[in-house]
Order: structure tokens, then sequence, then C-alpha cells
């Protein structure tokens, strides 16, 4: 019965978007803060875009081998100086009062904001664990996202419209843990993640009004479309040996999400 709740719980996490500071048969609790700013290095624009996001995670950890975590996140998606709206001819185009509802919605619109909450899990072979036989010279890990979003910008408060969306992320890294004569030991990662969401406004199909123009009732259709995207991360943790106050870890990463180049910086503690 053991062996059979442990490999549901693998098969669920098969398919994720997170990897996590995994030190070799680490057992613990991980939390970290994570900054990604959006960059341009062979654009016409500025280096240092105006997107970028934060992230913060809590997570556990068993036995370097079966991770498990919560996050919520912010971003901030304004990639242009200039935007574009199909609308007729008197219409305003102002990016205020204006949404292009389209696949690329994060780069054909202004200051479009981004929360979201996820849930993930995580299975890593290594040497640790013992469901597969396993002993290669590098460690891999395999697993699932799943959450929700809900968007914001002036044109929607404008519009009085709601944007939101679910998406879920699998992911494939690659990992190799690197002892060193410092103070510190590294774990040097690569991931592919594929990203799947589906994201959902209501748009008002008609207006039922008397005859003095008052509004009766409307009659609201909900339309959505689906965007799926792939991105690779690489990235380089350097964590402390044990400490009064745990592990304190840093992480540099450079990434390529929705078709642009990410920086990213993560700090965090593992206890």
């Amino acid at each position: 019965m053991k062996k059979l709740l442990t490999i549901i719980i693998v098969s669920l996490s098969f398919l994720n978007a997170q990897t996590h500071i995994v030190p070799e048969g680490f057992s613990g609790l991980s939390v970290s803060f994570k900054h990604d700013q959006n960059v341009d290095f062979f654009g016409e624009g500025k280096f240092l875009r105006d997107s970028y996001e934060n992230g913060i995670g809590f997570g556990y950890i068993y036995n370097g081998t079966l991770g498990i975590d919560l996050a919520y996140g912010y971003s901030l998606n304004n990639k242009k100086d200039e935007y574009s709206f199909n609308t007729t001819v008197g219409e305003s185009s102002s990016e205020e009062e204006n949404f292009n509802f389209v696949k690329n919605f994060r780069s054909e619109n202004a200051n479009v904001g981004d929360k979201a909450f996820s849930f993930g899990l995580t299975y890593y072979l290594n040497e640790n664990q013992s469901l597969f036989e396993y002993n290669p010279p590098i460690n891999l890990s395999l697993g699932l996202r799943y959450g929700t979003k809900n968007y914001s910008s002036d044109a929607l408060k404008f519009l009085n419209q709601d944007f939101y969306g679910k998406f879920y992320a699998i992911e494939f890294g690659a990992y190799k843990e690197l002892e060193t004569d410092a103070n510190f030991f590294m774990i040097p990662r690569v991931k592919i993640g594929i990203s799947n969401e589906k994201n959902i406004f209501d748009s008002m199909d008609a207006l039922n009004t008397d005859e003095g123009g008052s509004v009766l009732n409307e009659n609201n259709d909900t339309n959505s479309f689906k965007v799926s995207s792939t991105y690779i991360e690489f990235a380089l943790p350097f964590i402390l040996n044990n400490t009064s106050a745990g592990q304190p870890f840093i992480e540099p990463s450079i990434a390529n999400k929705y078709g642009t180049t990410h920086l990213g910086l993560r700090f965090g503690f593992l206890f």
C-alpha cells in the first residue's frame, strides 16, 4: 500500500515548473524571494525594460527526492514605447482605454499586472531515491505546477473588465552538486518548462434598454483563449554551509520567457 501511494504521488509530480534548491539527502523547509528583470540585449529600446517579476516561495523537501511548494508572484509587463489597437474611426486609441485580448497580450498592452498563486510538486531522480534504478553523473527532476492568475491594468479598469486565467506547467530539469574549498557549495542547474494557460474575460454581447436608454439587463458572454509557451532557464545557486540561521543561498539565473530575456536573482534559506 505504501509503495502504491508513493507511485501515485510521483506520477502526479511528473509534470512541474519550479526546481527547488536541493542538496543531497536534504530534508527540511525552503523559503525564498526572487526578482526577475526583463532585459533587451539586441533591441532598439531600453536595455532594462519596465517589465519584471517578483515571487515568494515556501516549500518542503523530503530526503532530497520529493519537493512540495506554494508560491505567490506579481509581475508587470510594459515592453513597448507605443501600442496600437484595432478601433473604428472616431474611437479613442488611448492605451488607458483599449485592451488587445490576443495571445501575446503581455507584449501588446501597456502596464499589464499579473498576480498568481500556484502549487507545485517535484520529484528528483538522484542517488537518494529508490523508486527507479538510477545512478547517473547528473541528477534529474520532473514535476507539475498548477495555479491561477488575475490580470490588471489601467485599460481593464477603465473598461470595467475582469481578466483572469488558469495554468499548468511541465518541467524537466538537470542539476549537479559541486563542492568547493570555500565555505559554500554550488548546484548548477538547467530546466526546460512547458507552460499552458487558459485566459478568460467577459464580453458584453448586447444590452436591453428601455425607451429612455436605461439598461434593463445585460447579456454577458465569456470568451477565452489559450497560450502555450516553452522556456529554458540556467541558474547557479551558491549555498552556504550550516549557520545558526540555517543555510542561506543566493541564485543568479538567466531565462528566455515569452520570447524575451530575463535576468533573475533569488535568495533564501534552507532550514
